[in-house]
């Protein structure tokens, strides 16, 4: 316990001397830098001055003013902003850029590239992992470019995962029916049937949105019969918007009151690869740089579930916590 105490204490101690030594150094390149600041701020003043009485004697008349003559004025000296121009022009950055820019062995494709992007790199056919930078120039977000993200590239290199994930898909398409519709008022008529799994996806009102969006409100959807349609062991899918509102707390609150407890949030990452209209078109975000790009769902169980036992019911933990997804075109 000493030993590490006191090594602690020791680095923090020369940590300190660095820091001071470092703080020393640039109190003294602020001043120097101050100081040039205000001598160049002097002579500009000084020149303005020069200037303004030397067009004041212009205005004369030539007799009173013969014979004066009046010297050139001096240049300015290097100012600060002089000092930086001068360094901006030997950046090595710049003169890579410079490079990149005229080189003439590359196809009207790729130079169109170059000129575009910056970490475009020709020979790779790539532009390096600068995906803030992309999304600025082009408007695509940052994660159109996860790899492994569709479903039939998931576990590429899993082949006894990628066979668990075929015959799951296999047993849910032969067990679902076609989608069906009923009005929200006849749910009751639905009586005494039970569902093993309930997903519900509500228009929720927003009256952060410009123009607000009405639709079905929180009370609305705590007052549902879930819990009478609910089979016990039963599981259920609750989306809840984006993450910034109060869905999030919300959908707590109404599965405690239906009887579940939840389980799992699951995350919708959007993309834009098909959708994408361009820089600068997407609308402002709604609480936070994210929110338009994901929504959220809660998971929740009812009872007891074992994976032993309930094999028709409970099947691998073969899927993601994450949905990377362009959506449904419609």
């Amino acid at each position: 316990m000493y030993f590490y105490v006191l090594f602690f204490f020791f680095f923090r101690l020369g940590h300190r001397l660095r820091f001071s030594t470092m703080s020393s150094t640039t109190e003294i390149l602020s001043s120097v830098h101050s100081t040039l600041e205000a001598h160049s701020q002097l002579m500009k003043a000084v020149e303005s001055g020069h200037r303004r009485r030397r067009e004041l004697i212009s205005r004369l008349p030539l007799s009173s003013v013969a014979g004066i003559s009046f010297s050139d004025l001096p240049n300015s000296s290097s100012s600060p902003e002089s000092l930086r121009d001068s360094t901006r022009e030997h950046d090595p950055h710049l003169e890579e850029q410079r490079k990149r820019l005229a080189r003439t062995d590359l196809p009207k494709e790729k130079l169109a590239k170059v000129k575009k992007y910056q970490n475009y790199v020709p020979e790779e056919e790539t532009i390096r992992n600068d995906y803030s930078q992309q999304y600025v120039d082009s408007g695509e977000w940052p994660q159109n470019w996860v790899l492994g993200a569709e479903l039939d590239m998931r576990f590429e290199e899993y082949p006894k995962q990628r066979r668990l994930l075929a015959l799951k898909q296999a047993a849910v398409e032969y067990q679902a029916h076609p989608p069906t519709h009923l009005p929200l008022a006849s749910l009751q008529s639905l009586h005494p049937l039970k569902f093993d799994v309930i997903l519900i996806d509500p228009p929720y009102a927003d009256a952060s949105r410009d123009p607000p969006y009405g639709g079905i409100a929180w009370d609305q959807i705590a007052e549902l019969p879930i819990p009478a349609l609910a089979a016990d062991p039963s599981f259920i899918f609750l989306w809840v918007g984006h993450g910034n509102s109060d869905g999030l707390e919300k959908g707590r609150e109404v599965l405690t009151k239906w009887g579940f407890r939840r389980c799992e949030d699951i995350v919708w990452v959007k993309t834009n690869k098909t959708s994408n209209k361009g820089p600068g078109t997407d609308p402002p975000p709604i609480g936070g740089i994210m929110t338009r790009t994901t929504e959220h769902c809660l998971m929740g169980i009812r009872g007891t579930v074992r994976r032993s036992n309930d094999g028709w019911f409970v099947h691998c933990n073969i899927d993601t916590d994450v949905i990377i997804w362009e959506g449904d075109p419609t």
